[in-house]
C-alpha cells in the first residue's frame, strides 16, 4: 500500500511540475478584454468593400470573439494587430490595404487604444471625412500613416501633440487635405525622421526650423503648393537620405557645396524653379542612387563630377539651360555610370547620340526626345547587349533613317519605341524574328512610305498601340494582332477596303482611318467592336454605301466621325444604343433623312453635326423634347431643313448657358485625338483653332430654309461663341436679347429678311470679332463704339436703309424704306449663285466644324481668341 502511494505522489509530482513548466514557457497572455472591445467597435463601424481598392486584403474579418469565453486572443490570431509581449496591450494597428469603406468619427472607438504607438491605415476609403482632432490622445504614438486613404480637410493641430512621433505620412489624399501652418504643426515633433505630405495642400513656405531637425531621414513635399525659398541647411541635415520637393513650381532654391560624408540616397528637384550652377561637390554624393532636377533653371555646366556618382540608377536632367553640355557630349565609351537603369537627357541640344551610350548596358528606359539629335541612328542603339532596355524614346528630333533598319525591334525586352516627329523616311523594317515584347509603337510625323517585308498581319503578336500618323504609307491597312488597344493611321495615303478582319479585334478601343484614300462600303460586323470600341474615325476618305445598323445594346462608343465620305441613306437607329456617345459627326455625305427623333436618348452629347447632307423637314414639327442638355456644338447647315427655328429647343439646352468654364479642359474623349475648327473668312484668310476647348459653344444652323423670327430665348445661350444662322428665310427684328452673349465671338445674320435696326446694345458684345448682316432689309443707325468701330462696309451690304459708319451714308439723309419683302424668293435661289459673295465677303453658308480625329496636340496656355485662333493665309 505504502508503495502504491509513493508511485502516485510521484506521479503527481511530475505532473506538477510538467505543468509548471508549461505555464513559465506560454506565450504572451490574452489581450485586454477592454482593448479587443474597441477593435471590434472599430471594425464594426466600416464595411469592408473588396472593390476599394483592386488588390486589397480584408484584414479585420480574421477578427472574432471566442463564443466559449466572451473574449479573444486579439494578440496572436487576429491580422494586423501587434501587442507588447509584456503587456498585452495591443501597441501596433496596421489595418492598410484592408478594404474598409467609412467614415472615421471623432468618438471612434480607435481613439481609446491608449498604448498604440504604431497606426497604418494607408490604402482604404474613408469617404472623405476629416481627421478627428481626439488623435493627439494617442499619446504614445511614433508613426502614423493615413496616404492614399481618401481623408479630407484640415490636418487638426492636435498632431503637434504626438512629440514621441518620428515617421507622419499623409500624402496622395487627392489633395483633399490641407495644412494651415506647416511650422505650427511639426513645432513640437523634434524627433521625427520621416515627413511624407506630398499632395497636401500646405501652400506655404518650408519653414526654416525644417532645419533643425537633426534626426530627419526623409522628407517627400511633392506637389504641396510650396513657394518661396527652400532654405539650403536643409540639405546638409546629417541624416538625410531622401529629399523629393518636385512639383512645386513656385519654390526657389539652389544646391549647396555637398561634403564627402552627405548620405544623401534620392534628390528630387523636378518641377520647380531651381536656378544657378550644379555646384562641382555633387560629386561628392557617393551614395546618390536617384537624381532628378528635370523643368529646373539649372544653368553654366554639367560638372564632369557628375562620373563619380555610380550608385546612380535613375537620371534626370531634362528641360534644362545649361550651356555646356560636354560633360556628356564628350564623354567616351568608357564613360559610365555602372548601375543606372533610367536615363532622361531630353532638351539639352545634344546635337547628337552620346558615345557613352555604347555602354550602358543596364539601361531600361532611356529618353532622348527633343534633343535636336541630327542624322541616322546608328547601329550601336539597338545592339542585342541592351537586353534590358524597356523603353526607347526618341522623339522630336531630326531623325533621317537607320545604320542598319534590320535590327530595328530586335532588342528582345522592348516594350516602347517612340521615334514620332522626327524626318524618318523609306520603309520601317519588321523582322520576322522581332523581339515579341514591343506593346507601343509611336511612328507619326515621319516620311515612311510603307514596311519591308511587308504582311497583311503585323507579326507583333503584344502590340497594343500603333500610331502611324501623318507619314506617306500607302497600300492596304496593315491588319494588328488581337492584342492592339490603339490602331491610328490618320492623314496618310491607304487605299482599298477596310478589311472585315478588324471586326475580329476584340481588345479595339481607338480606330482612326481618317484622311486617306479608303473606298469601298463599310462591313456591317463593325457593329461588333462597338462593346469594346469607344472612338472610331472615319473622317475624309471615300467610303460609300449605308451606315451599318446594327450597333449592340451596351454600345460603348463616345465618338464618331463619319463625315466627309460618301455614306448614304438614313442615319441608323440604333446609335440610340450608345448611351455614352459624346461626339456625333456625319457632315458632308450623301444621307437623306428627318431630323431622327431617336437623338433625344443620347443625353451626353456634347458635338453634334449633321452639316451638308439632305436633311429636310420641319424640327420643330418633331416630337422630340430637346433635351440635349449638355449640348456644346452644334451644326445642322447646308441642309433642307425649314419651319421656325426651334426656339424650345434653345431653351433647353442648358450647357450652352453656362460661361466662364475651366480652359484647361478640352473635349477629347481620347488623349491621342483632337478636334479642329476651321474656318474660313474674307480675302481667303483661314482661322484654325486646334483644339476645341471644353467652353466652346457653337450653333450653325445656316443654309437651309429656316423661317419667322429669332426668338428671344436665344439671348439666354449665355455660354455661346459662335452662332450663325445665315443663308434663311428668317424675318422679323434682330432680338436686342442678343447683347446678353457677352462672350459671343462671331455672329452671322446675313442672307436673310431681317428687318428694323440692329439693336444699338449689340456695341456691349466687346468680344465680337466678326459680325456679318449683308443682304437682308434692315434699316437705321449702325451702333456705334467698341468693336463696331471694326467692322468693314461689306458687313451691312445689301441693306440700303442702313446709315451711319463704316457706310458713306450720313443717318440725316433722306432714304428708301426697303420693303419687308425685299428678296421673297431669296429661299430659293441656289446656294451656287451667292458663291463669288462667299469668297469676298463673307461666310456664305457658314463655317465649317471639320471635327477632325488626330494626333494629340499639347495644349498651350493662351489667350482665347488671340492666341487660341491660328491665323493661316
Amino acid at each position: 500500500m505504502a508503495t502504491c502511494l509513493r508511485f502516485l505522489f510521484s506521479d503527481l509530482l511530475v505532473l506538477f511540475l510538467l505543468s509548471l513548466t508549461a505555464s513559465l514557457s506560454s506565450p504572451q497572455p490574452l489581450c485586454h478584454q477592454d482593448e479587443s472591445l474597441a477593435l471590434m467597435q472599430f471594425k464594426d463601424s466600416f464595411i469592408i468593400h473588396n472593390d476599394t481598392f483592386s488588390s486589397c486584403f480584408p484584414k479585420a474579418a480574421s477578427w472574432s470573439v471566442e463564443a466559449e469565453h466572451g473574449r479573444s486572443d486579439c494578440c496572436s490570431s487576429w491580422d494586423g494587430v501587434e501587442c507588447d509581449p509584456h503587456t498585452a496591450h495591443v501597441i501596433g494597428l496596421d489595418l492598410s490595404d484592408s478594404c474598409l469603406y467609412g467614415s472615421i468619427n471623432s468618438n471612434s472607438s480607435l481613439f481609446r487604444l491608449s498604448h498604440l504607438r504604431s497606426l497604418n491605415l494607408a490604402f482604404n476609403d474613408f469617404n472623405y471625412s476629416k481627421i478627428p482632432s481626439t488623435i493627439g490622445n494617442l499619446s504614445w504614438l511614433t508613426s502614423l500613416n493615413l496616404s492614399y486613404s481618401h481623408v479630407s480637410g484640415e490636418v487638426p493641430y492636435e498632431i503637434s501633440y504626438l512629440s514621441k512621433l518620428s515617421a507622419l505620412d499623409l500624402s496622395h489624399n487627392n489633395h483633399n487635405l490641407h495644412i494651415g501652418s506647416l511650422t505650427r504643426l511639426v513645432q513640437n515633433l523634434t524627433r521625427l525622421k520621416e515627413i511624407l505630405l506630398s499632395e497636401v495642400n500646405i501652400s506655404s513656405i518650408v519653414p526654416e526650423s525644417f532645419a533643425n531637425l537633426s534626426s530627419l531621414r526623409t522628407l517627400k513635399l511633392v506637389d504641396c503648393g510650396l513657394y518661396g525659398e527652400f532654405p539650403i541647411r536643409i540639405f546638409q541635415l546629417p541624416q538625410l537620405q531622401d529629399l523629393r520637393i518636385s512639383n512645386n513650381e513656385d519654390l526657389t532654391g539652389q544646391l549647396p557645396e555637398f561634403h564627402s560624408n552627405t548620405v544623401l540616397q534620392a534628390l528630387s528637384l523636378y518641377n520647380t524653379n531651381f536656378s544657378a550652377k550644379l555646384p562641382a561637390s555633387i560629386g561628392n554624393l557617393n551614395s546618390l542612387e536617384i537624381l532628378n532636377i528635370a523643368h529646373c533653371n539649372f544653368s553654366g555646366s554639367i560638372p564632369n563630377s557628375l562620373w563619380n556618382l555610380t550608385q546612380l540608377t535613375y537620371l534626370d536632367l531634362s528641360r534644362n539651360s545649361f550651356d555646356d553640355l560636354s560633360c556628356l557630349t564628350k564623354a567616351s565609351s568608357n564613360h559610365t555610370f555602372p548601375r543606372l537603369q533610367f536615363l532622361q537627357l531630353s532638351s539639352l541640344n545634344l546635337t547628337k547620340f552620346p558615345n557613352f551610350l555604347q555602354n550602358q548596358n543596364k539601361l531600361e528606359g532611356l529618353h532622348l526626345s527633343e534633343s535636336n539629335i541630327q542624322g541616322i541612328i546608328p547601329k550601336w542603339m539597338f545592339n542585342a547587349s541592351k537586353e534590358s532596355l524597356q523603353d526607347l524614346v526618341l522623339t522630336n528630333n531630326f531623325l533621317t533613317g537607320f545604320e542598319n533598319s534590320q535590327d530595328v525591334l530586335r532588342m528582345p525586352n522592348l516594350i516602347t519605341l517612340a521615334l514620332d516627329n522626327n524626318r524618318l523616311q523609306g520603309s520601317f523594317s519588321i523582322p520576322l524574328d522581332i523581339a515579341p515584347s514591343i506593346q507601343f509603337l509611336y511612328l507619326s510625323n515621319n516620311f515612311f512610305t510603307g514596311f519591308e517585308n511587308s504582311r497583311d498581319v503585323l507579326p507583333l503578336p503584344n502590340l497594343q498601340m500603333l500610331d502611324l500618323q501623318n507619314n506617306r504609307l500607302q497600300g492596304s491597312l496593315p491588319i494588328p494582332p488581337p492584342s492592339i488597344n490603339t490602331y491610328l493611321v490618320r492623314n496618310n495615303s491607304f487605299t482599298g477596303e477596310v478589311s472585315p478582319l478588324f471586326c475580329n479585334l476584340s481588345s479595339l478601343s481607338v480606330l482612326d482611318l481618317s484622311f486617306n484614300n479608303l473606298s469601298g462600303q463599310l462591313h456591317p460586323c463593325f457593329c461588333n467592336l462597338s462593346q469594346t470600341l469607344k472612338a472610331l474615325g472615319l473622317q475624309s476618305n471615300n467610303i460609300s454605301g449605308t451606315i451599318p445598323d446594327a450597333w449592340a445594346k451596351g454600345c460603348s462608343l463616345r465618338q464618331i466621325d463619319l463625315s466627309h465620305n460618301q455614306f448614304q441613306g438614313l442615319l441608323p437607329r440604333s446609335l440610340a444604343n450608345c448611351k455614352e456617345l459624346g461626339h456625333l459627326d456625319v457632315g458632308y455625305n450623301k444621307i437623306h433623312d428627318t431630323f431622327p427623333s431617336w437623338l433625344e436618348t443620347l443625353t451626353e452629347l456634347k458635338v453634334f453635326i449633321l452639316r451638308s447632307n439632305g436633311f429636310y423637314g420641319a424640327i420643330r414639327d418633331i416630337q422630340i423634347n430637346c433635351t440635349f442638355s449638355n449640348l456644346h456644338i452644334i451644326d445642322l447647315s447646308d441642309n433642307n431643313f425649314s419651319g421656325d427655328l426651334p426656339g424650345e429647343c434653345f431653351q433647353r439646352w442648358n450647357a450652352m448657358k453656362l460661361f466662364g468654364a475651366n480652359e484647361s479642359q478640352y473635349m477629347d474623349y481620347d488623349i491621342r485625338f483632337s478636334f479642329t475648327l476651321p474656318l474660313t473668312l474674307t480675302k481667303g484668310i483661314k482661322l484654325e483653332y486646334e483644339r476645341i476647348q471644353h467652353e466652346l459653344k457653337v450653333i450653325d444652323l445656316s443654309c437651309n430654309r429656316f423661317e419667322g423670327e429669332i426668338p428671344e430665348v436665344v439671348g439666354n445661350l449665355k455660354g455661346l461663341h459662335i452662332l450663325n444662322f445665315s443663308d434663311n428665310a428668317l424675318s422679323g427684328h434682330i432680338p436686342s436679347s442678343l447683347a446678353n452673349l457677352t462672350d459671343l465671338e462671331i455672329l452671322d445674320l446675313s442672307q436673310n429678311k431681317l428687318f428694323g435696326e440692329i439693336p444699338p446694345q449689340l456695341s456691349q458684345l466687346t468680344f465680337l470679332a466678326f459680325f456679318e448682316v449683308f443682304n437682308n432689309c434692315l434699316t437705321g443707325p449702325i451702333p456705334l463704339g467698341n468693336q463696331f468701330e471694326t467692322f468693314p462696309n461689306s458687313s451691312f451690304d445689301g441693306n440700303p436703309g442702313l446709315c451711319g459708319r463704316p457706310l458713306s451714308k450720313a443717318c440725316g439723309d433722306s432714304l428708301p424704306i426697303p420693303d419687308p419683302t425685299f428678296e421673297e424668293n431669296q429661299d430659293s435661289v441656289s446656294s451656287f449663285e451667292f458663291g463669288w459673295k462667299v469668297v469676298v465677303i463673307g461666310f456664305g453658308c457658314g463655317f465649317v466644324i471639320g471635327i477632325v480625329i488626330g494626333q494629340w496636340v499639347i495644349a498651350r496656355k493662351q489667350d482665347w481668341f488671340v492666341n487660341a485662333f491660328r491665323i493661316k493665309k
